[in-house]
């Protein structure tokens, strides 16, 4: 059984394995970064350590977030503190710390292995490349996000598409 962290972009539900999240902070004050790709959204200074700030939405193919005061940031594990869970679940994060830019956060939901679905082909225009799977939830789809994916360093075309 796995349990996941739920945040949402626009109206829809997504999950990422909460053995990867090291903590959730709310208002992030984000300053904008010169030249990054169009999904990394700036950096914030979480006492004292700076937190790149990913737009994962970008990544998956929809409109940057907007900041609101239901925006939160879901702060990924580095890999030292990840080291051997990263490695067993084959786990892919960063050196440094990095965030996720939410629009709101969710609940934890815990899901048998079993009960989790490969994504739809046409799951809501995102790009299938970062989801892991769907989970049925009551009244919706959680689409659960595989996070070493998200984190992995941009494509040539990746890059170009957000100068």
């Amino acid at each position: 059984m796995g349990q996941y962290a739920t945040f949402y972009l626009g109206r829809d539900p997504f999950g990422i394995s909460i053995l990867t999240v090291q903590e959730i902070t709310k208002n992030p004050e984000v300053h904008p970064v010169q030249l990054a790709p169009d999904f990394v959204r700036g950096l914030v200074n979480l006492r004292g350590q700076v937190v790149t700030v990913l737009d994962v939405g970008v990544r998956l193919g929809m409109e940057p977030r907007e900041i609101t005061p239901q925006s939160s940031l879901i702060i990924i594990k580095t890999n030292q503190a990840l080291s051997e869970v990263a490695h067993e679940a084959g786990i892919v994060t960063c050196d440094d710390s990095v965030g996720i830019l939410a629009d709101r956060i969710g609940d934890v939901v815990s899901a048998d292995d079993a009960d989790i679905e490969p994504p739809p082909a046409n799951a809501m225009g995102v790009e299938l490349g970062y989801l892991e799977g769907v989970y049925k939830m009551e009244g919706a789809l959680l689409t659960i996000l595989n996070v070493g994916r998200l984190l992995a360093p941009p494509s040539k075309t990746e890059i170009k598409e957000g100068q």
